[in-house]
């Protein structure tokens, strides 16, 4: 009893799949209609479309990482962050560690006859008394990025 039972209710189920569809229903001709190619047409044009949208979206990231760029490499920002590495240890906020009388705020450099990008690049590149050289360690655009970081922040009070 157990059989036919198992039986039944394995075959019941096939039974009704297969009654449930019809041969003919299952083969699909392709046919070409005005609609099939509207629906294409309009495909075709979403993907122009699509294309259009990263080829904008690409030069909008381009442009974006353009000024983020150009910001980073400005003197203010760079100048910023080579004198935070090179000269900060003696001079950090305008001061001077080793000669305090020789600071670099406006009226010592100024006092001192250092009041000028060229003056501030020469020492810089050079050294002078206790402050070493920085030829060979600094290329000469990060001396001038540094010096027109000095000559700004004597400007603003090294605030």
């Amino acid at each position: 009893m157990k059989k036919l039972l198992s039986i039944v209710l394995l075959v019941l189920p096939l039974l009704f799949f297969t009654y449930g569809c019809d041969k003919s229903e299952a083969i699909v001709t392709p046919s070409v209609s005005d609609n099939s190619k509207t629906e294409i047409t309009s495909v075709i044009e979403t993907e122009k479309t699509t294309e259009e949208a990263q080829e904008a979206t690409e030069k909008k990231i381009k442009t974006a990482v353009k000024e983020v760029t150009e910001v980073a490499m400005s003197p203010e920002h760079n100048g910023a962050e080579i004198f935070k590495a090179n000269c900060a240890a003696c001079h950090a906020g305008g001061v001077n560690r080793i000669m305090a009388n020789k600071s670099l705020t406006k009226d010592d450099l100024v006092k001192y006859d250092m009041y000028s990008q060229e003056a501030i690049i020469y020492q810089v590149t050079n050294g002078k008394n206790a402050m070493p050289p920085f030829k060979g360690r600094l290329s000469p655009e990060e001396i001038q990025t540094v010096a027109d970081y000095v000559l700004q922040q004597a400007d603003n009070g090294w605030s």
